[in-house]
């Protein structure tokens, strides 16, 4: 996914954010934030595996705000076995590059580097050979390494890029604090309880060099904080008898999800004081934007950090030339607040 990015100054206008064709109940999500009660709902729709996709988002009692589904899933999990919400399965520190799929051909040969600047396109490969095996996926990873990079354009040595920075402005990987917090508010024990927390966990089980084991029985979730120890991440781990944070290696699958930052949220007195809106949503092309105050400057982004130019004027702008998907646009208004929204290109 890539990250588009422009700035237009004018006196009155909004964000907008384009989705891809065949964006899945595109037209049926606002992709506005849950309400502050903990267990409201809301919705998202950004780009994942090339597509279109609609997620349920929800407010925890942690007061953050969660997608309440696995990335890769198809549904929230109304079940312990419930596979359509398991979802995909990540290595740490890698994204959204086919790898993740819980099919996936194991690979017994790592990328030469053996971090994420030795991955190309089309790495696609699982890397695990074996307890402990040099070739497992980044297996002398430092304990300062980070997963945390906008995107796979923006990769290093030390740096992942995190997956959930496709879905939009301020989404995330949680931090391993934000998962400890998040088992306290919730009051997260085991997988019975985990399901019925706000967040309706589901364990959908860990992948590596044996395959996929303990689907329906053992939850595994990463966070993007590294290990101490050399090679490692830190996840979540629940059982039927116990939840609690843990090192693991990086080349072991595990599901994520991901959070949104509260900086990144704007309240309700915010949007009631500095409305904008974009229409037609969705567009063939032209999109009318309004807002009530008026705007400093303008930036679209897609999730690649590409920058993208765009003719704009009478309070339109001119999306002809871009291709079919999805975009962030962010509207800086001159009365300081900042407001995003998605609009889908077909």
């Amino acid at each position: 996914m890539n990250k588009l990015f422009i700035s237009f100054c004018t006196t009155g206008l909004a964000v907008l954010l384009v989705m891809i064709s065949g964006y899945a109940d595109a037209q049926g999500c606002n992709n506005t934030d849950p309400g502050n009660t903990p267990g409201n709902t809301g919705c998202v729709s950004f780009v994942y595996r090339g597509q279109g996709v609609t997620y349920s988002t929800v407010r925890s009692a942690d007061g953050k705000v969660w997608l309440q589904q696995n990335l890769g899933s198809s549904t929230v999990a109304s079940s312990l076995t419930d596979t359509g919400a398991y979802g995909d399965l990540f290595q740490w520190g890698r994204w959204d590059d086919g790898h993740q799929l819980r099919n996936s051909a194991l690979q017994a040969n790592a990328p030469t580097p053996n971090n994420p600047s030795g991955l190309s396109g089309n790495s696609t490969g699982f890397y695990s050979a074996g307890y402990n095996s040099p070739s497992n996926w980044w297996s002398a990873g430092a304990p300062d390494n980070q997963w945390t990079a906008s995107s796979s354009s923006a990769i290093t040595a030390v740096n992942g890029a995190d997956p959930c920075k496709a879905i939009g402005a301020g989404w995330k990987l949680p931090t391993v604090n934000e998962i400890e917090a998040l088992l306290t508010a919730e009051n997260i024990s085991d997988t019975s309880s985990a399901l019925a927390s706000n967040l309706k966990l589901v364990p959908a089980g860990m992948k590596d060099y044996n395959g996929i084991f303990s689907p329906g029985t053992r939850l595994y979730l990463w966070s993007s904080s590294s290990s101490p120890y050399t090679g490692s991440g830190q996840h979540l781990y629940i059982s039927q008898y116990s939840a609690l944070t843990n090192s693991g290696g990086r080349d072991g699958g595990m599901s994520v999800r991901c959070i949104k930052d509260a900086s990144s949220m704007l309240g309700t007195s915010d949007l009631g004081k500095s409305y904008a809106g974009v229409y037609p949503n969705p567009t063939e092309g032209i999109v009318n934007i309004k807002a009530e105050a008026p705007v400093d400057h303008v930036m679209i982004l897609n999730v690649a950090g590409q920058k993208l130019k765009a003719d704009f004027s009478g309070n339109r702008i001119d999306l002809q030339q871009f291709p079919k998907g999805l975009y962030f646009l962010e509207i800086h208004l001159k009365n300081g607040k900042t407001l995003s929204q998605k609009i889908l290109k077909k």
